[in-house]
This record gives structure tokens, sequence and C-alpha cells, in this order.
């Protein structure tokens, strides 16, 4: 720049010059229209923006404080011929109106503190939680939201909007501002009192409880007025999210919110330090009901109406975007028509079998659930839970007590013996009482063309509550040998280069090669040497699963397992190190199990050509007016499995109720293939199976974990249930087999290496089998070899083995425990000394490899892994 007096004079003529001043002025009129513009832009654009507010203002219902009240229709279920199975109304929601006077002032706070601590200082609406709210979501990019609704705008959403779903921004834009406006109109109408007393009584408050006076009874047993702060955290931190935060099912989730309550009531100054203390410290999920003991008319509904229910609600919300609140309101009191897919003929059949006591072992136990409470005169309660009752027991009666009795009788007794220990006269006794039938069952069948879930069981015995444990579809269980095919042969065959014909060698075998603990065969020491995937299928070999997983890698099996409806797989690490990428998951060895319903999906992909149906209960649901709000006639399906990987699958399970572990349920007139399973305790059994028509899973076993008696039948009546059932829902069908699809073909192969055969020498063990295209062999056989072997033993033969000849001798791993390891030829062990002879191993061309065996003594045959080691 040119600050001198020369360039100042400079500057200054060209600004005065003519050209310049014309310049100037057309700079000045260009940004003065550019300025009227963008504000009758901005006009335009307001008075726009305020006309598309006003009409959606203009279009939401008028509002009064009748309209918050609890209203509506009942829903009504049928099953697939149309015959209604159960009323859904308002009644079996367990709601019970409670004034505002009745409801405690801590209980009032704990809603208030965490869903809306400014309800008594806004007008419906807090800006300034919107604020906080849009904040939030920005700075963490969106990835961590949180909402703004006040409790008038709730109470909008739950009884005004409850039946209108939000399928795009435009509709969830022109809903919340009506919400907005409306929450203001109302706050008109309505006193704060009033307002919070409507939002008590109609929150969803989960497990079928609609308020705060259902949900004290439902969880506590209690009336609304004897709440402590504690169980008033506990009920409030369920409001966000009531399947998240239930209390029964999730009491870890619960108390993490819990605790964000009591928090935020101690920072509005709404309960002391010493309160929150005690609070934090009260061990309340030790006196939660896992029964409902709420006052009802209501009808008990049956497990597949209760499995409805709950697949129902969760479409409602992740189909038609309904909040929790709207879609269980509109189960309840919306008018609703739900078909379903249950076949009435198959449920009745599977209720009956599930019934018959001719069906179970003789030796029936009664299991016992409880919980007490004991209240002193002077208001000091204290809770016992069910283990407490247990370890009194252990210590004053047997070491071995379980809550296990052979009557209600027995049961009882201990019951009052056990209050008559920690209890004395004038103390106030609350119990909750649960005894259920043991051992017990469940039952999934499922149409694998459709994913039509025909019938269920969700345990044996009679069922006293509605939305009760279901152990078809909510308890997860090990799955035992049944987890075989679907997690490790089922990827193997498809993917990983594994055939039915390719072999491991059945011997003594340690997890991380052979640094872990044995893997042990359920017959024991049995081991059948070189033995293929078919056999492994068969006869539920253990070590040929474990070893066939670790070719594969159990990220692959958890892959395909995920494409087939397993959603309770560890696939992030615990705080404890647990995940489900292990070696044990070829046995079913998992952190959480699996339920009997995603396990029956699973096989049902198998039986239906390798296509996975997502299992559905509804197949559709009408509204009150009888317009189609979700349609399940057309399955949601995925390929998971080649059509030739799910035939070759179902030729091996062919074998098992043929030949193997499940003989006992086959039936005849109909083909049958599926697998067997047991865990390693005896604590689960299984069968898993299907016919060209159906898919059934059963399981069996002891709620408690406790060991089923294989000496009392314990372990088989589920096969006997099984094929009871299958056989009469099977009667008048034709039976039209497992056809084989054209991208299977056959070959001869050699049964030791499961590769082609050599002339000669591997005469013995030639067999046929099926492969996929593309997958016949095409390399000779690499375990056979020829040499002086010992005549006793079969091995190679020594300088003091009596006697020897020239024969077939068969390769073995170096090392079992390790993948990959070298194939050698062992000396005989029975006659310790130097090897004779020499090894060769033939080809398929007519020559001769030798084998190297030098260094090799009967020192060298010695396997730690053959050390009896049980699990």
């Amino acid at each position: 720049m040119n600050y001198g007096k020369r360039g100042t004079s400079k500057k200054q003529k060209s600004m005065n010059s003519k050209t310049a001043k014309v310049g100037k002025k057309a700079s000045v009129i260009f940004i003065k229209a550019f300025l009227i513009c963008l504000l009758a832009v901005g006009v335009v654009g307001l008075c726009g923006g305020i006309g598309i507010v006003k009409g959606v203002i203009d279009n939401a219902p008028d509002i009064t404080s009748a309209s918050v009240i609890p209203r509506g229709y009942k829903s009504v279920m049928k099953d697939a011929e149309g015959n209604k199975t159960a009323e859904l109304v308002t009644a079996g929601s367990n709601r019970v109106w409670v004034d505002i006077d009745q409801i405690p002032e801590h209980v009032q706070k704990a809603f208030v503190d965490i869903e809306d601590e400014r309800f008594y200082e806004h007008n419906g609406v807090d800006l300034k939680g919107i604020i906080r709210a849009g904040i939030r979501g920005v700075t963490s990019g969106f990835k961590r939201t949180e909402g703004a609704s006040t409790i008038t705008q709730q109470l909008l959403k739950n009884n005004v909007f409850d039946f209108m779903s939000e399928d795009t921004l435009a509709e969830k834009i022109e809903r919340k501002l009506q919400e907005q406006y409306l929450a203001i109109q109302l706050e008109k109408e309505m006193t704060k009192d009033e307002i919070l007393e409507a939002y008590l009584n109609t929150i969803n408050l989960g497990q079928n409880t609609l308020g705060i006076q259902a949900a004290s009874n439902r969880y506590f047993n209690k009336d609304v007025s004897e709440l402590t702060i504690s169980e008033a955290a506990v009920i409030a931190g369920i409001t966000k999210s009531p399947n998240k935060y239930n209390p029964v099912t999730s009491p870890e989730d619960n108390a993490a919110r819990r605790e964000l309550v009591l928090e935020a009531m101690k920072k509005n100054g709404h309960i002391s330090q010493a309160e929150y203390d005690e609070a934090m410290a009260d061990d309340v999920y030790d006196r939660i009901q896992t029964t409902n003991k709420a006052k009802s008319t209501a009808e008990v509904y049956s497990y597949y109406v209760d499995a409805t229910i709950e697949q129902v609600i969760n479409d409602l919300q992740e189909v038609k975007g309904y909040t929790s609140q709207q879609a269980y309101n509109l189960v309840y009191n919306g008018g609703l028509t739900i078909e379903t897919a249950q076949d009435p003929k198959i449920q009745a059949i599977m209720d009956e079998e599930t019934s018959n006591t001719d069906n179970y072992p003789a030796n029936v136990k009664i299991g016992l659930e409880y919980a007490l409470t004991v209240e002193k005169p002077d208001g000091t309660q204290t809770n016992y839970s069910k283990e407490m009752m247990e370890k009194y027991f252990k210590e004053n009666e047997s070491s071995s007590f379980e809550l296990l009795f052979d009557t209600e009788e027995d049961a009882q007794a201990h019951i009052d013996a056990y209050k008559a220990a920690v209890s004395e006269d004038g103390d106030k006794i609350y119990e909750n009482i649960n005894m259920t039938i043991q051992p017990q069952v469940s039952m999934v069948i499922i149409d694998q063309s459709t994913g039509y879930v025909k019938g269920i069981v969700g345990g044996r015995g009679e069922k006293t509550t509605s939305l009760s444990l279901n152990r078809a579809v909510d308890t997860t269980r090990q799955p035992g040998s049944t987890f075989k095919p679907v997690s490790t042969y089922a990827p193997a065959l498809d993917s990983a280069g594994k055939t039915l014909a390719s072999t491991q060698y059945d011997a003594p075998y340690n997890y991380d090669s052979g640094k872990g603990r044995a893997v042990r065969n359920w017959n024991g020491e049995n081991y059948q040497g070189w033995s293929s995937i078919r056999q492994g299928i068969a006869q539920s070999m253990n070590i040929v699963a474990v070893k066939t997983l670790t070719d594969i890698t159990p990220a692959l099996g958890i892959t395909y397992l995920e494409n087939m409806g397993i959603t309770t797989l560890q696939t992030e690490t615990t705080a404890d190190g647990l995940n489900d990428y292990t070696q044990t998951m070829a046995l079913g060895g998992l952190t959480r199990g699996v339920t009997n319903l995603e396990l029956t999906g699973a096989y049902a992909t198998i039986a239906n050509g390798g296509v996975y149906c997502k299992p559905v209960f509804y197949t559709r649901i009408l509204d009150h007016d009888g317009n189609v709000l979700i349609d399940n006639t057309e399955a949601v399906t995925r390929t998971v499995l080649k059509d030739s990987t799910a035939w070759l699958l179902t030729s091996a399970m062919q074998d098992v109720v043929t030949v193997g572990t499940g003989k006992a349920v086959n039936f005849s007139g109909m083909s049958v293939a599926g697998k067997t399973g047991t865990t390693s305790k005896n604590n689960d059994v299984w069968f898993v199976g299907y016919t060209p028509y159906y898919t059934a899973g059963i399981w069996a076993g002891y709620d408690n974990n406790h060991k089923l008696n294989s000496k009392s039948g314990e372990t088989n009546y589920h096969k006997k249930i099984w094929k009871a059932v299958m056989s009469r829902i099977h009667e008048g069908l034709s039976d039209p087999g497992f056809p084989k699809p054209a991208s299977v073909t056959s070959a001869t192969v050699c049964a030791a290496s499961g590769k082609l055969p050599i002339p000669g020498v591997c005469d013995g063990m030639v067999k046929t089998e099926y492969f996929a295209e593309g997958t016949v062999p095409t390399e000779y056989c690499d375990v056979h070899v020829t040499g002086e072997a010992c005549v006793e033993s079969g091995a190679l033969a020594t300088d003091a083995c009596p006697v020897h000849e020239f024969r077939v001798i068969t390769l073995v791993p170096e090392n079992n425990s390790v993948s990959g390891s070298p194939l050698v030829a062992k000396p005989c062990s029975l006659h310790p000394g130097n090897v004779i002879g020499s090894v060769v191993q033939p080809t398929g061309n007519g020559s001769e490899v030798p084998i190297s065996t030098e260094g090799q003594d009967a020192s060298d045959s010695h396997d730690d892994s053959e050390e009896d080691t049980d699990e």
C-alpha cells in the first residue's frame, strides 16, 4: 500500500472522478434493491410460515378436561379360523383411578423431578427444556438426544394423540406443533394438580398396568399411599421406556434410572441427603413382585395371546411409529381386530399333550418363588428374598437344600417355618408366593413356508395370570447340541469349503489349542477316530463340532446365526470379559442362551430351503373402522443358505432320527429331520425338528436349573411329547419328502479323509455322499498309508511287536488339539521300541511317496489330553 502524500492525493482524485461516482451510485442501488428483496422474501416466508402454523393449529382437535380422561373400545383377537380367542379391554389393563390428594407428595415429586422439573412454572410448553434439548443434540452431533415434552404434553400425547401414527417428518412436526398448542390451551382449562392427577392415572408403567395405583399394587402389593421414596423412584423410573426400565425383567436398567430420579429429587430440594442415602441403601428389588396381584376380573390370556400382544405392541412402535404408551392404548382401547396365525386344532393338540401327566416322569416337584416383607410395630421393614430363604435352610437343614419340594404342603410348611424364624408376634407380614409344577416344558410350532407361529406352549400347569412368564418366548436357556447345525455346520457347508464328507479326528481334545479344558463327547471316551460331518451331526459328536467351528471361526458362525434370527448373542464383551465368539458356541455354550421361538425359527430356515421367514403371531391388524394397520400376510424373508446347504443339512438330520440320537421322535408316514440337544450338566434338554409342513422346537428342564435325572426319565420326556404332538397334527397329510434340488449331486469318497478313494488302499472305507455342485473333492485320500503294522494294535510296528505285517495304516494328527496339525503315523504303544520298516503314501496316479518315521518311538504316541477331565 502507498500511504505517502502522492498516493493519498492520487486516491482522492480517483474517488472524485465521474466514473467512480457512477460506480458507487450503482453499488448503493444494488444493495438497496437486494435488501428490499430479502425483506420481501422474509415477509412472504413469515406470512407463509404463519399460515402453515395456523393451518396446523386449526386442524388440532378440540381440547377440554374430558379429552384426557381414559376412553376407548375393546380390541378382539381371532385365530386363523376366525374364532375369537381374547378380548383386550381397559379393565384388563389394571387401571385403578386415585385422586391427587391420595398420592403422597414424594410420589408426585418423583415424577415431576425426572419428567418435567419446571412443571409448576411453565404454561404447558417448556422453552428452556426445548433449548437445552436442542443444544444437547447439536453438540453431540445428534447422537445423544433428550426429550423436552412437558407432563402436559405427555398427557395429551397419551390420551388425545394416542391412536395417531407419525410416519413422516412432516407428520411428526405437525403433531408436535398441535401438541404444544393444545398444551397451552389445556393449562387454561385445568389446574396443575388436575393435570398431574390425570397424568399419574393414565401413564403406562409396564407389566399391563396403567397409572400409579395399579403400578403400586403390581410391583409392591400395596396402596400408592404406602409407597416409600425408594419405591416411588422405581416406578417413576419406568416412565421413559416401560420395556427397557421394567423393574421385573430389567432390574439393572431400572436401578440406573431410579438413581437419576433420586438425584433429581435431592437436587430440587424435595428429599434430604439422609432420605437420599436411605433410599439408595434400600434393597428394593428384592421385594418387587414377579406376579400380578392387582385385582382384576379380566380373563387370563393364553400364552399365545400373551406373545401376540407383545409382538403387536412392538410392531406398532417399529412399523407405525407409535410411542409405547400410544401402542399400549391402541391395543387395549383402540377397538382393534387382531387376526392371528394360531391354528386352533394344532394348539389344542399341543395343550392336550403338554398337559397329559402320562407324558411326564412320575417324580413331580413343586418349585417355589417367594418374597417376604416383615414390618415391625414401629413401621420399620425388612425384606427377605427367595435366595435368603434358600440360604437359611442350607445352613439349618441341608447344604443341598433347594426351593424344590415333593408337595405344595411341604413347600408351605417350609414357608411357615421361615416366617417363624424371621418374625415375631405383632409383626405385619407381606408375602408373595408362587408355586409351579416342575420340571417344565415349552414348545413352538411354525409353518416354515410363511413364518406363521401355529401354536405355542409357555409352560405346563395352570396359567393363573396374563402376561406371565412365557418359557417359549421370553426365557433364554442354553441350547446344547441343537446349536451345532445352525452355529457351525450351516456356515461350514454354505461358505467355508466344508462338505458332509469332510472329516475331523475324534480323539481327546482340549480347547484353546490344548491349553484349555477338555472337550468331552456325550458318550464319554468312546472316540471314533476320523469322522465325517454327517457322522458328527447324526451321533452328536462334540469334538467334531468344536474342531469344525474352530476351522471356520466363531465370527462366521455368529453372522449366520444373526441372519437366522437369533438376537440373544453376546457380541459385545461384557465387563466380566464374556462374549460368544468362543469355541464353546459350537456346543451351545452361550453367555445368555436362546429362546425356543428364535431357535425354532432358525431351524425353520433350513426347513424352508435356506430362506428365513420372521416368526409372526398375527397376520393382520385392523383398526376400529376396519382399515388395515399392519399386514403380515407377506412374509418378511431373507435368503441365508443356499438351497443345497439346506438340503444337505436336512439329509444329515434325517440320520439323527433314523440311526442317531433322535430315534425316539420318529413316527411313521412322514419325513422327519432334526437335532437333539442336552447341556453338559443335564440342566436343559431339547429337540428341534421339522417335516415338509412344520418346524417344532421343544425344551424341558427346571426353572431353577436343577439337574434333570436321567434315571427317572427326566431327560427324555420332551421327545415323547414332540412325537405325540407332531404325529397327531400330521394325521391325514401326505408325505412329499424333502425333494433334492438340482444343485446337489453325489460322489464316491474315502470315509476317513472325505476325499477321492485310492484303489487298493481305501477299499474298505469307500462310501457315497451328497455334495453341493462344485464341491465334489478333486484330491485323493491323504490319511491312508502302507507299511509294517502291529497286528495287535494296528499302529506302526516296532522291533518289540511280536507279530506284524504289511498293511494299510491310518495317519492321525500329531497334536489333535491344534488346528491344522501335521498328520503322522503313530508307533505301537503296546510294544515300545524302534519303528521297523518303511511307510509310503500311495497316490491316485499309482505312485508312492515315502513317509518319514525318523525319531519316532512308542513314547511319541503319549497324549496328555487322554486324561479324563470331566466338564
